[in-house]
């Protein structure tokens, strides 16, 4: 147990200055037009969803963090937009279970449930990553609408 949390607390300033510049995931890396059809249609989706507007940052995604981006990136793309605007408990744990309906759609439902663990773990807004809830707005967001 105690190398684990050694290992987390040497991992996390790492992982924590890795705030994608850019997206990683294809269409929107080689496609600027449709880049900016996103970070537009992100704006748009935050400022319906939230009343504190949307974040400083400009969005971008990576897919799905740390995990193979499959034929469910489309999933991870759009469960990237709630989680990079912010917003209260509820919404982030309805944006993962549509992160989970849609993987499960695509693939299966126990891979649905695997990546539904996987933010529900590791996104909460107070864990210093960039792919933490509200990772558009400075650190620490926390919960708000």
């Amino acid at each position: 147990m105690r190398a684990s949390i050694a290992v987390f607390f040497l991992l996390a300033p790492v992982l924590s200055g890795c705030q994608p510049a850019n997206h990683t995931v294809e269409p929107y890396r080689s496609d600027p037009q449709r880049a900016a059809q996103l970070e537009q249609d992100a704006q748009q989706l935050c400022l319906q969803s939230v009343t504190i507007g949307a974040p400083a940052r400009p969005f971008v995604t990576d897919g799905c963090s740390l995990w193979p981006d499959g034929n469910w990136a489309e999933c991870c793309v759009a469960h990237d937009i709630p989680y990079w605007c912010g917003g209260t408990a509820r919404q982030r744990r309805d944006a993962d279970r549509a992160l989970r309906a849609c993987v499960a759609n695509r693939a299966s439902a126990w891979m649905g449930a695997l990546m539904y663990a996987g933010p529900r773990i590791g996104g909460h807004p107070l864990v210093p990553f960039h792919w933490r809830w509200g990772f558009g707005r400075d650190y620490p967001a926390g919960y708000r609408n």
